[in-house]
């Protein structure tokens, strides 16, 4: 980012890229959840998650490294010595269940997860308003990621158990059917 880029920044860099650093290892703690969660996965219903996780694990990989971008762009490192993952993000890594079988229990753990980096956006996005266009941006499209994570995820659990989430039927594979797709598929 250039010279101009920076100064349109009206607020703290330096708190600025603390809070986005603390996003940045929350993120690469949680690919690393999903990731292994995925690998270690057992029972029918973990081959099942596997896909499900895998495929969260490279998103929440992309939101680490949009983050890593930005912040090289105010002039921060987003080199973290792995063993310090946990101390930045501001809590532990989520570790597979014991009982590699309990799907809903992996989850449940990940959704946790992922209300935690809502919470997190969600406060990045208060601060940086009109002060930081570049990174509210940035952060808002994050944030809005979050939180359809965090929906899939509980739509995987009802579903699982027939309950509805948000006034809709889940679905098979956790996601809510859109309205009016029945609809669509008659024309």
């Amino acid at each position: 980012m250039g010279a101009t880029g920076r100064e349109i920044v009206d607020l703290d860099v330096s708190a600025l890229l603390t809070d986005l650093r603390r996003a940045y290892l929350m993120e690469l703690q949680t690919f690393y959840s999903y990731w292994l969660t995925a690998i270690v996965a057992e029972g029918w219903h973990g081959h099942e998650l596997a896909e499900e996780f895998k495929k969260e694990a490279l998103e929440e990989l992309g939101h680490a490294e949009r983050l890593a971008t930005r912040m090289l762009e105010l002039g921060g490192d987003p080199v973290v010595d792995p063993g310090d993952w946990a101390a930045g993000a501001g809590g532990p890594w989520t570790a597979p269940r014991r009982d590699r079988s309990d799907a809903d229990g992996m989850v449940t753990d990940q959704i946790r997860g992922e209300a935690a980096a809502i919470r997190h956006y969600s406060a990045i996005a208060k601060m940086v308003l009109g002060k930081d266009p570049v990174t509210y941006h940035l952060v808002a499209g994050l944030l809005a990621d979050e939180v359809g994570h965090e929906e899939h995820l509980e739509n995987l659990v009802a579903g699982r158990h027939g309950a509805t989430r948000g006034g809709q039927r889940a679905k098979r594979g956790g996601r809510p059917a859109k309205r009016g797709a029945k609809r669509a598929s008659r024309r």
